[in-house]
């Protein structure tokens, strides 16, 4: 064999070499990205978005915890006041499930085709909370000079101070009047309300019981007679690409577990 036929076998050789190596790390490149794509896509197969009310922040999250555990799945929390969370779904903000501190506005996305259905998720009542010594029964909040914070009615909560409001001006118009005089604020939502409290810019708030109980803010009950019943309700969105999963976590609020963690928070 000529020098010549040596080098051109040499090259042959060589460019067999390159081209093995070159289809092993392509098909090595084409497994991992192939894995790569598939792992993403089944997590975001397996990823829901909730929409939750800062009232419901808590317990939902408690909730949230165990579904992914038991699902092996990703929940997402997206967390405002309730009439918030309906503009940014009008908006197009992407949801899988909403839950609604207000009757009002689960309706209204009803209405709008944006759920098929909802059911009641939880129940509690109202409770006062204060930072004064001058409020430790609910007849001190009609005092004069006391400063009582309470929630816009656009809010759910403030909503349900209005019913509870009528309730006692429906009973006893003295008390409400000498009550309302006493409002210095309507705060845009319950967590504010709450602040304003703890602020000491106010003496006493309107909330719901659940939450006061979170507080750390001393507690003053509402006589049955005016206090009022509470709901929260919760849907699947039609536009959910995630139908069966988000059905499944419909399914596993009336399990034993969440039942458990609804009333260790309070709820009924």
């Amino acid at each position: 064999m000529t020098n010549r036929s040596k080098w051109v076998k040499s090259v042959l050789i060589s460019i067999f070499v390159v081209a093995v190596l070159v289809a092993v790390l392509f098909c090595t490149y084409s497994q991992f990205a192939f894995s790569k794509t598939t792992k993403a896509q089944n997590s975001k197969n397996n990823k829901l978005v909730l929409f939750v009310p800062n009232t419901l922040e808590t317990v939902v999250e408690k909730i949230a915890d165990q579904f992914e555990k038991e699902k092996n799945c990703k929940i997402e929390m997206n967390v405002a006041g309730t009439h918030v969370l309906v503009t940014q779904l009008k908006s197009g903000a992407s949801c899988d499930i909403f839950f609604s501190a207000d009757k009002r506005y689960i309706d209204e996305i009803k209405e709008k085709r944006y759920i098929n259905s909802y059911l009641t998720f939880a129940k509690t009542t109202l409770a006062i909370v204060s930072s004064s010594k001058k409020v430790k029964s609910f007849e001190d909040i009609s005092k004069k000079g006391i400063k009582l914070c309470i929630a816009d009615p656009v809010s759910p909560i403030g909503m349900w101070t209005q019913k509870f409001l009528s309730k006692v001006k429906n009973e006893s118009p003295t008390l409400y009047k000498k009550i309302s005089q006493n409002v210095i604020s309507q705060e845009f939502q319950i967590t504010d309300v709450i602040q304003k409290v703890k602020a000491m810019q106010a003496d006493a708030g309107v909330v719901y019981l659940t939450d006061a109980k979170n507080s750390k803010l001393g507690i003053v009950p509402i006589p049955d007679k005016y206090n009022v019943q509470v709901y929260h309700y919760v849907g699947v969105l039609k536009t959910s690409e995630k139908n069966k999963l988000a059905k499944e976590f419909i399914e596993f609020l009336s399990s034993k577990k969440v039942k458990a963690i609804l009333k260790s928070a309070g709820y009924e």
